[in-house]
């Protein structure tokens, strides 16, 4: 199964990631620190395109863990799951009083001027803190190295491209022949991203500190840069 999943299959991929946290608890839910619970968050400049990079992720580290349980969750499944009101409370309770305790606190430190219109992203944070929490996602986007602050488990990646290529992206994954509108809209949605983040979550993106690892995509095959990311989290002793 790909590790990128269409919203069709939702219900299913949920139901039976819950069943391998379920299985994976201790008596003592005190003692699940004690477990290594890894988790990658991938940020991006937009036109940098992920999605055959983790699902080589994905692909590897369920061969090398002998298991199924790496899963990435892009934009669309994130989405479906924060908008899908019965999964995503099932999905919060995989986890301990503690840790929802904690998802608490931290959208009260980082979501406090945030408008109307972005209420929402409440859900957001606690649907993929939960993700994370349970270990073995690769969140890609949705400010996920900012709603995993603090987790201990977790490898923040950045990736980035000189414009003209994300711009040359753009063009093919979104059919467009212009040039100039593809570079007028990989800069708005540039700015568009830059802006929210400072605005309403206090995070520079732009700054390289806040990651363990940037990456320039255009240098490396996916493969490469699958294997440069799995090799951080085996050099962590977060994967096998």
């Amino acid at each position: 199964m790909s590790s990128y999943v269409k919203g069709s299959t939702l219900a299913k991929l949920v139901n039976k990631q819950i069943v391998s946290w379920e299985r994976a608890k201790k008596p003592l839910e005190e003692k699940m620190d004690e477990l290594p619970r890894p988790f990658i968050t991938i940020s991006r400049e937009y036109g940098c395109d992920c999605s055959t990079i983790c699902n080589i992720i994905a692909q590897k580290l369920n061969e090398f863990e002998k298991i199924e349980e790496w899963q990435t969750y892009d934009k669309e499944l994130i989405n479906k799951i924060v908008e899908d009101h019965q999964i995503s409370e099932v999905l919060i309770q995989t986890i301990d009083t503690k840790k929802r305790e904690e998802i608490s606190e931290l959208m009260r430190s980082m979501l406090t001027d945030y408008p109307p219109q972005v209420t929402v992203y409440k859900k957001l944070v606690q649907t993929i803190r939960s993700l994370s929490v349970m270990g073995r996602a690769i969140i890609v986007g949705r400010a996920g190295v900012v709603i995993t602050k603090g987790l201990k488990y977790g490898i923040h990646v950045k990736f980035v491209a000189p414009f003209s290529n994300r711009v040359r992206k753009i063009m093919e994954l979104n059919d467009i022949k212009d040039k100039g509108e593809a570079e007028r809209l990989v800069e708005n949605k540039d700015r568009e991203r830059h802006s929210f983040l400072t605005q309403y979550i206090k995070f520079d993106a732009k700054d390289p500190v806040s990651y363990d690892v940037t990456i320039n995509i255009a240098r490396f095959s996916p493969e490469q840069v699958a294997d440069i990311i799995i090799g951080i989290l085996r050099a962590k002793g977060f994967a096998k």
